[in-house]
């Protein structure tokens, strides 16, 4: 293009004015041109087309922001320098946000996107920040920053890729391709931000979180350049696992430097379990004497693992809660940094405050743009002192650009390169070998089973599936065991699963920790989906994973609980574990072999009771009805007895009345007696006090004898003699 060259073009509000004049003072005096509106455009000639050749006419555009944000002019100028790197089909266009002193970042909804997936140089308080200055030039001269400036230093002939494993803080130097969203995190957790201290790292799996929050995040914040003093910062690291308050009390006693006592570290899950404000306190107490402005970070990495591993409410509730208590506490000085998978977001929806400070506070990790993958890819190789084949960065990129949950896999199809490296070159050709990204974790996992001996192939089979949790809609979730846990009780499979553990580890498979008390988990949850063999175990498996992560939730529960028989297998949870384990005897751990036969035990044991209390129950029922038999019959006997004594008293009665009832009736076909109570029912109206007494008795005996009728028109009258006596007047058909 003809006319003058420039190095960068200024993009600036006319606020930032002054400002943005010095700092183009500055970068002239390092060799840098800029091309500045205030000294290059004219005075009433169109100002849209000479900003357009400027544009064509610079490599590098500088967007400085001010305290006062961007302005009409200026977001012209972004349009301009957004279509410019649209067309750019080499790639050599450069735009670097630059924040000037004094401004703030902002939301970076409000940004344009282009700006926020790019590195920024930040100007925080001066413009004599000479790191600051450094990074602006080696940006407008599109080299990267000098390593020994920045604190990377290359180490030959160690693997500066990763595979299925995060990079760690003491990786950051061949952590690259985030660097954009590592400032995004370290602006969130400046000290401006302390009315609410929580930081959640949301993304898919694969998506590189622990790395981000490790390697990016924790890395940066050990170095102390982006957040002053944050180099003093303590951090604790912890996964939830299984017995999160456990997990993170080991965590708090290192940070923190409480001690190795057993019994004080009792007692802080004990405390963390019963007040919410315990994580806060020991924080606290740990910065007391410090600094205001300095933090303590927490970072909970893999936080999904307290709904997939954890079984126990009283576990889950207590730990998120001291989290959030620690977050917001009025003065306090606890930073919480949680990464999470995302498709486990919903089941913070449980925890109302959970489910708040997750969506205010999140940072939502994308996939890598080409630009930050071709970062990823060259520069660990370059640090390390390698090189790669022409045309193999762009081989692995079109493998994995726009595939989500594609960096693990990446990752280690960039160790198999390394590992087959012809000199120091990565080659084309060891690409095609390992089946390039997409086929080398399948090819490279079936060549470590196959090299297995037959013996060991099972054993391996049962490891593995012992490390995954069957995802319910979801990808499968890896588990952490310890390998004691692994262990069958018998002696030689405890050796069997021993050296797989070893193989499958020095295969970069599976990842140990903890020496003293060794865990296991597979390297990267990739394996449950880019190894067909192990997907096909999980699927061919399920019900039975499912019973054995239930088991293995049940047995940590009852070790913890100090082997309290209320957390043993009972009912239909025991038959069905029952039933399992007879199938798979030699798979058992000896805590998983205690915990059934504990179970068993308690079910025989229940069982005689049960069979006692019946035997004591039919003695006593065999008595009471003993009894209750020889009750009966002298009821019976009483019942008789008093009958016979009323018919001897009715014969009486009867006797007499047929003494007082006149002869002549006597010799009539109705008997005496029926003819008496005939008699009485016609001198009701009589005055003899006897006469109802002696009528119902009269029915109750006529009653007993038959109730025989009376004949009709045999008495006409009734009369009572002086002497007591009954005389009845016969009718004419007497």
């Amino acid at each position: 293009m003809d006319g003058p060259r420039y190095d960068v073009f200024l993009s600036h509000t006319s606020s930032d004015k002054p400002v943005v004049e010095e700092l183009a003072r500055i970068l002239r005096e390092r060799g840098i041109e800029p091309w500045l509106d205030v000294w290059h455009l004219i005075p009433g000639a169109p100002w849209q087309e000479a900003i357009e050749k400027a544009l064509q006419s610079c490599a590098t555009v500088a967007v400085c922001l001010g305290p006062s944000g961007t302005g009409p002019w200026q977001n012209e100028e972004m349009r301009a320098a957004i279509n410019r790197r649209v067309t750019d089909r080499e790639g050599t266009f450069r735009v670097i946000p630059v924040l000037l002193p004094g401004a703030e970042r902002g939301e970076r909804s409000r940004l344009p996107a282009f700006l926020t997936a790019t590195t920024w140089v930040e100007f925080r308080d001066t413009l004599d920040d000479r790191r600051a200055l450094h990074r602006l030039v080696c940006g407008i001269r599109g080299i990267e920053p000098d390593p020994e400036l920045e604190g990377v230093v290359a180490v030959e002939g160690v693997s500066p890729y990763r595979g299925l494993q995060f990079f760690d803080v003491e990786d950051a130097r061949f952590f690259f391709g985030r660097e954009a969203l590592t400032q995004w995190l370290l602006d969130k957790l400046r000290p401006a931000s302390a009315e609410n201290r929580f930081l959640a790292i949301v993304g898919p799996s694969g998506s590189g979180k622990s790395s981000l929050a490790r390697a990016g995040l924790l890395a940066s914040l050990k170095k102390g350049d982006a957040i002053a003093g944050s180099q003093d910062w303590p951090v604790a690291v912890c996964k939830p696992g299984a017995q999160p308050l456990e997990s993170l009390a080991v965590a708090l006693t290192s940070a923190a430097r409480l001690g190795d006592s057993v019994s004080a570290l009792r007692e802080l899950i004990r405390d963390l379990r019963e007040d919410s404000r315990t994580l806060h306190l020991i924080t606290r107490l740990a910065l007391h004497d410090v600094p205001a402005e300095r933090r303590f970070v927490v970072l909970v990495d893999q936080f999904e693992e307290v709904f997939t591993l954890c079984s126990d409410e009283a576990q889950r509730q207590p730990f998120v809660d001291n989290l959030l208590d620690a977050a917001t506490a009025a003065e306090g000085r606890t930073v919480i940094v949680l990464t999470l998978r995302a498709d486990f977001y919903g089941r913070c929806a449980a925890y109302p405050n959970l489910a708040a400070a997750v969506s205010d506070r999140q940072i939502l990790v994308g996939a890598m743009t080409r630009d930050e993958l071709r970062r990823a890819i060259e520069r660990p190789a370059l640090l390390a002192g390698c090189e790669l084949d022409p045309g193999l960065v762009d081989l692995l990129l079109e493998e994995t650009e726009g595939q989500p949950g594609s960096l693990p896999l990446l990752q280690h199809a960039l160790l198999q390169l390394w590992d087959r490296r012809k000199g120091r070159r990565l080659t084309v050709e060891a690409y095609r070998e390992i089946g390039g990204v997409e086929g080398a974790l399948e090819k490279y996992a079936e060549g470590v089973y196959g090299d297995l001996p037959e013996a060991e192939k099972e054993v391996c089979h049962q490891v593995l599936l012992r490390l995954v949790q069957p995802g319910e809609g979801t990808v499968p979730t890896r588990c952490r065991l310890l390998l004691e846990e692994l262990k069958p009780v018998n002696e030689q499979g405890a050796r069997a699963v021993e050296d797989v553990v070893q193989k499958l580890a020095g295969a970069r498979l599976l990842t140990t920790g903890d020496e003293k008390n060794p865990t296991v988990e597979l390297s990267h949850e990739a394996l449950t989906t880019g190894w067909k063999k192990l997907t096909e175990w999980i699927e061919a498996d399920r019900e039975a994973l499912l019973v054995r992560r239930q088991l293995d939730d049940a047995v940590e529960d009852w070790i913890a609980n100090g082997r309290e028989p209320s957390y043993l297998y009972r009912g239909g949870r025991l038959a069905q574990a029952e039933e399992w384990a007879a199938s798979r005897s030699g798979e058992l751990s000896r805590s998983e072999r205690e915990f059934l036969d504990a179970s068993l035990a308690l079910r025989d044991a229940e069982r005689q009771r049960e069979r006692d209390r019946a035997r004591r129950f039919k003695r006593l029922a065999a008595g009471l009805a003993a009894g209750l038999a020889l009750a009966l019959v002298a009821g019976v006997v009483a019942v008789l007895q008093a009958r016979q004594s009323e018919r001897r008293r009715m014969t009486a009665v009867a006797r007499e009345l047929e003494t007082r009832v006149d002869p002549v009736f006597q010799s009539q076909p109705v008997t005496g007696l029926l003819l008496a109570i005939q008699a009485v029912r016609f001198a009701r109206e009589g005055e003899d006090p006897e006469i109802p007494a002696l009528e119902e008795a009269l029915r109750s005996v006529l009653a007993s004898s038959g109730g025989r009728p009376l004949p009709s028109g045999r008495v006409t009258a009734v009369t009572v003699t002086p002497d007591r006596r009954w005389l009845a007047t016969a009718g004419e058909d007497r």
